[in-house]
């Protein structure tokens, strides 16, 4: 390692004659370190394994495309290209970009609806764990039902319990949140229930993510396979809201004392 040292710290000399401190400063230079590109490089592969560094662009770009004025979703395939490769997207998982007719309320049969924010706002992994498909099955919601605030809630709780260690239910997700509609028809966001704000500085503001959809196909690679047949493909038009019971005490105490950011700053 090489090192370079750079003049960017002041020494304060004792007083001069005249009583100002300030004519008699001293450069004192402070040390700043310069690595070679092949530290760096082992560096990233002691830390990340094989995976190459990045490039200076961290975020995803939008190419240049004339988009269909007709389609209802302003997904290209040229960027969803560059989304699947970004966010490392399992190759088995089949992304198809919508056709003229076709809508997010309505997918085709053998898909669900993906929103573009799903990955670039909190980066959704596949497969969807088993613990947000059958909570996400217990409040009786297609996945692409929920909001983008509302599914980062949901992975932000599961990867703390991961951390804590501990196996969350249904029954847990339900105590945490309630579900209220948006400004989009059929469209929830989660409410926590009093004493039960686990996760803040989630995203807001996400405009316009409702009009940048996909589709993926569902199968073993998109989804856990144990939990394929709870998994809600297409949107249920006729839920009815009804009470839900309080937290778990356990979920509670341990969330309450672990409030966690989960912001993932925007593109």
């Amino acid at each position: 390692m090489t090192s370079r040292k750079r003049s960017s710290k002041k020494k304060i000399s004792p007083q001069s004659s005249s009583g100002n401190p300030c004519t008699n400063e001293e450069i004192v230079p402070k040390e700043e370190f310069e690595v070679e590109q092949e530290e760096k490089e082992a560096y990233w592969d002691a830390l990340c394994g094989s995976i190459t560094p990045p490039p200076e662009v961290f975020y995803t770009t939008r190419p240049a495309t004339q988009l269909d004025l007709i389609l209802s979703s302003r997904t290209s395939p040229a960027y969803l290209k560059t989304l699947r490769e970004f966010y490392r997207v399992p190759s088995g998982v089949v992304f198809r970009v919508p056709v003229h007719g076709e809508s997010a309320e309505d997918p085709p049969e053998g898909f669900f609806t993906c929103y573009e924010a799903f990955l670039t706002r909190f980066r959704m992994w596949f497969p969807i764990p088993e613990a947000i498909v059958c909570a996400v099955d217990r409040f009786e919601l297609s996945i692409s039902q929920l909001n983008v605030a509302a599914l980062q809630n949901f992975l932000g709780v599961l990867i703390l319990s991961y951390e804590l260690g501990m196996d969350l239910s249904p029954n847990d997700f339900e105590g945490l949140w309630s579900t209220r509609k948006t400004s989009i028809d059929y469209s929830y966001r989660m409410a926590p229930k009093r004493h039960m704000s686990i996760i803040q500085g989630h995203t807001s503001n996400a405009k316009g993510w409702f009009e940048r959809f996909f589709y993926v196909r569902i199968d073993g690679a998109s989804i856990e396979e144990n939990c394929l047949p709870l998994f809600r493909g297409k949107w249920n038009f006729h839920r009815v809201s009804s009470p839900r019971p309080p937290g778990t005490c356990l979920l509670s105490t341990i969330f309450s004392a672990t409030v966690r950011s989960f912001g993932i700053p925007s593109p």
